[in-house]
Order: structure tokens, then sequence, then C-alpha cells
């Protein structure tokens, strides 16, 4: 069912308890976080949501079994321990005591509470062929019983879930490996494999997408074209150091707008609380000029750096003319200037990429000899031999993009348009659009080239080499590449590296995997860059991980006077 505008209302009380309550170590309760988002989310479940857009929404809603922090190390979250047994072929998983689902006319006259059937439930969705789930991809071809499981839920759920995941007892869940897969734990802590209430889903059906009920810090208030609304979780189950109630925040409201100007205005005037991103030029527009500086307007402001893992690059569809043609795509790639993009275009943002797909990281360091060159004499020869010339024309492109007009999306896919003319005759003609007109055009085969980023959902090389695997229907859809490529040579060798017995046997099949990328020209890098954002001084206790995602759940605000 087409969802067009959702409009949600869970009773709340005007004033909670928390506003009147004393919050210790200088906090406060109470407040609304505001920030802008280009992406509206129109389905409120965690396994469908395949953009950082979705999973920074979803995020305050649904929690996982684990969490990776700032640092990309694994911390326990509803998941109190976690023990490898029988060779690590057995995954034995404790539930922390004491959390609660948020309160939904679905538990009248029942227990709300978290128990090991909502977990083996989670998990048996996440292996199953529902179509609201992308997961399946990660977990089939690890859990025992998995793929029969998948095979027999495309159209109906099946209630018996998988045989190799059990329910021990109300807080202990097992998974029997079809071998012992090292980083299987790092797996649990993608931010879309979250803890689904059994019971809601068995009262609600397919209609659960429109009622989010999770075991998180905020839940869903209100969504509409406009702006999404999430309001405190009165019955949360973590508290802080001080032993504060958690959360803070009263609300947090999520704006939609394709517009930056308005978003930059929206700061300055403290009438939104972060920027995700701000081109050089805009800085006036977001605090002000110097004239304003000198009497004292600016708003007061901070910024938080990540160090970047979200990876840039232009995506074809390999399976249709002319991009089926590999010769095509490697000609595009060394017409690429990635230095002058970052130092130039985009005013020494970004880390241009020159080896390798993945980003360097402080779990992945690149090998040096896979290079991602520029010579643009090289790839006119290239494209001559594909049989493109002046008498056989490259035919003209629609390159769709994501982007707001003036962001730096737009404006790194600007500066590839440009080069690929002036250096291969090629020309792109830009179509901007939604996320999900995107992936619409992808899915019908209607988009051949655009714009992609990707942001690893847990951290490890695997989370950027996965989306390439696997794929034999040449068809894009969620739970398999979007771009069609298809590699005998990269299936086998990524199944090697899932059966790698140490880190350093997966390193460097790794390295392998992300040569094939290369040589192949299955997608062309271009950078990766940071995360930084620009967030209000009144905003305490923010923090944000290296994949964009915040933990709502401790912020508090204080203004500054």
């Amino acid at each position: 069912m087409r969802v067009l505008c959702l409009l949600i209302f869970i009773a709340f009380s005007c004033s909670s308890p928390l506003e009147k309550k004393k919050a210790f170590g200088g906090k406060l309760y109470g407040g609304e976080f505001t920030y802008y988002s280009q992406e509206r989310t129109n389905l409120f479940f965690p396994f469908y949501a395949t953009s950082g857009y979705d999973q920074r929404i979803l995020s305050q809603i649904f929690e996982p079994l684990f969490k990776t922090n700032e640092q990309g190390l694994l911390l326990n979250h509803l998941a109190k321990d976690y023990d490898e047994i029988a060779d690590g072929k057995k995954i034995r998983i404790t539930l922390r005591n004491g959390v609660y689902f948020q309160q939904d006319v679905c538990f009248d006259g029942v227990d709300n509470k978290l128990t090991a059937e909502d977990v083996k439930f989670s998990l048996d969705f996440a292996c199953s062929g529902n179509k609201r789930n992308s997961l399946s991809k990660i977990f089939k071809n690890k859990i025992v019983g998995a793929e029969e499981f998948n095979e027999k839920t495309k159209n109906k759920f099946d209630p018996t879930g998988v045989s190799g995941i059990r329910v021990i007892n109300d807080s202990v869940v097992e998974v029997l490996l079809k071998m012992k897969y090292s980083n299987f734990q790092m797996l649990l802590a993608h931010p879309s494999l979250t803890i689904l209430s059994k019971k809601a889903y068995d009262f609600y059906g397919p209609a659960i997408v429109n009622h989010p009920i999770g075991t998180g810090a905020f839940q869903l208030k209100s969504s509409t074209k406009l702006r999404t609304q999430l309001a405190r979780n009165p019955n949360y189950w973590q508290k802080d150091e001080f032993g504060n109630q958690l959360p803070f925040l009263e609300k947090i409201n999520i704006v939609y707008t394709n517009s930056i100007k308005e978003e930059y205005h929206s700061f300055s005037k403290g009438k939104a609380d972060i920027i995700f991103e701000l081109p050089v030029e805009e800085l006036a527009t977001a605090f002000g000029t110097l004239t304003d500086a000198q009497n004292g307007k600016n708003l007061l402001h901070r910024f938080v750096l990540r160090k970047g893992v979200k990876i840039n690059y232009i995506s074809f569809d390999c399976s249709s003319y002319p991009f089926n043609n590999s010769t095509v795509r490697k000609a595009i790639c060394l017409a690429i200037d990635r230095r002058k993009i970052c130092l130039e275009d985009l005013n020494g943002e970004g880390n241009y990429n020159l080896h390798g797909f993945v980003p360097e990281s402080n779990y992945y360091k690149p090998a040096s000899d896979n290079l991602v060159p520029f010579d643009p004499i090289q790839a006119r020869e290239l494209l001559k031999k594909a049989g493109f010339d002046q008498k056989n024309k490259f035919p003209k492109m629609r390159f769709y993009l994501n982007a707001r007009k003036g962001s730096i999306d737009d404006k790194w896919a600007k500066a590839v348009a440009k080069q690929l003319k002036e250096n291969l005759a090629i020309e792109l003609d830009l179509v901007y659009c939604s996320l999900n007109k995107k992936h619409q055009a992808i899915a019908s085969k209607e988009a051949k080239i655009w714009k992609s980023t990707w942001m690893p959902d847990y951290p490890d090389a695997d989370s950027y080499l996965s989306i390439f695997y696997g794929n034999k229907t040449n068809r894009a859809n969620e739970g398999s590449n979007f771009n069609n490529f298809n590699s005998a040579l990269f299936d086998n060798l990524y199944k090697k590296s899932e059966q790698a017995t140490t880190g350093q046997e997966r390193k460097k099949i790794q390295h392998q995997l992300d040569k094939i990328l290369i040589d192949e020209a299955a997608v062309v890098p271009v950078f990766s860059d940071d995360l930084y954002v620009i967030v209000n001084l009144r905003v305490r206790n923010f923090n944000i991980n290296n994949t964009g995602i915040i933990d709502f759940s401790r912020i508090y605000i204080k203004e500054v006077f």
C-alpha cells in the first residue's frame, strides 16, 4: 500500500512529570531539538531503512542488541552478554533485564517487557524473504536454516521461524551458525537490525510500518509531508551516570525541505539546532556577516568532527548499454580528476580516493598498489576502443542525483559532468530527484548512471564490499547491489572472506575484492568526506558517530546567556 500522508497522534500529557523533576549534574529536563532533512521518512520500519536519513530517525525509536561508539568500538546495549560456544558456531545472547517496549494499545492486557521471543522474531525477520526486509542478504547465508526460511517467506511470514535461532528462556537466545564467523557480533550492531515487538507485529500485521513501537528513548508523535515529530518515551529503561531518568528532551522535530537557504537561515535564527554540511560560501547565511559578529549578533555554536567513512562515487547499471561494457566504465574512471574536484570545486573539502573503493579508516588500510588514476589520454583511447568516436558519438545520458542545489553533492556532481564533457565529450543531463525517486528510476532501469554515496552499517570493510556480492538477476533492488555488477570471481572471493578464520586472512581477501571493483570499474570512487556538524551551543551532551547517527537520549538543552 502506498502511503501518501501519515498523521499519527499518541496520547501525551501536556506536561510530563519529568519537566518538574530536578536533574542532577547540572542537566535540565525539557526543550525541543530541531533539525532539517532533505529526505522524508515515509515508512517507520527499521528493517526497510536503506538510508542514513531513515536510520537517524528510527534509531531513536528502535534499539539494537549492540552499538558502536564514536571510535567504532562495540558496546552492549539491549544485550547484556555475548558468548561463543562450540568453536564459535553457536552464539548465546543474554538480554538486559528491565527493558520495556513503548506503551501502545497492542499491549492492552499483556506485558510489554522485552523477552527472548522478541529477539528471535526480529532475527527471524532479518533472515526472511519479506519485501520489507533489506537485511536478508547479510544473515541468510550465515545462520542454520536461514536460507530455507528465506525462500518460504517470500509471500507469507512463517511463525515457526529459523531453525537455527532458538529461545532458551525469557532472557537467552541461541543462534547456530553454519560455520564460525568472527564478525557476527559486529553484524548485530547494524543500525537497521533493531529489536521489534512480536506482540506488536501480531497485532498490527503489515500496518506495523505506520505504528513503530520500539524500546527507544523517543516515540513517534506525528508525521506529515512537512515534518516528523518524536516525543519522549516516559518509560525508557536507561539512566545516566548521575541516576537521571533519560531522555532529557521533550521532543525532536525533523523538518523536511529542499532549500539549503531555509535551513541555514533557520539555524542562524536559532530555529534549528544543527547543520550537517556547510559550504564555505554559505558561512554568512548561517552565522551572519562580519558586522553581525562585531555587534555580538552571531549565533554561538561549536563544530563536531568525525573521521569520514562515507564514500561518494559514480554508479552505473552494469547490465545495460552502454555501461555493460567494462571498457566504457574504465574510460570514465580514468577521465575523473578527483584531486581537482576536492581541492578546487569543493574548496578543499573531502579526501580524494586514489586507492580503491573502500576508504581508509581505523579498521581498513587500502592496498597501495590498487591505484585509481587520472589519465584523460588513455580514457579517450579506451572510449574509442569501445566503439565511440566522432562518427559514433556517446549517447547523452541522464545523471540522477538526490541533492539540493548548492549542496556539496550538487557541486561534485556538476564537476563530474564538466570533466566528462571536457575529457571524453560525454554529456550528462543532471536530473534532481528525491532518494526514493532515484531508487525507482534505478529499479525500473530508467537510470543508467547516477550519483551514489555509501555509509557503512558496521565498522568493517565488509560493509562496503558486501553490496556488490551475489546479484544474479541483473535487476536492482534493496536486497542486492543497485548497480547490477555481477562477477563470479568477486562472489567466490567474497565467500572465502566470510570463511576466513583470521583477521589477517580476511584483510588480504578484502584487498583483492577492492581491486576487482577498480579493475572492472564496477563503480567510480571520487572522494570520502569527514563528517562534521555545526551545533547550537545551547545543545549539551551532543554525540554523533561517524555514520551520522545521533544519540538523542542524553542531549539536554541549556540556554547560553
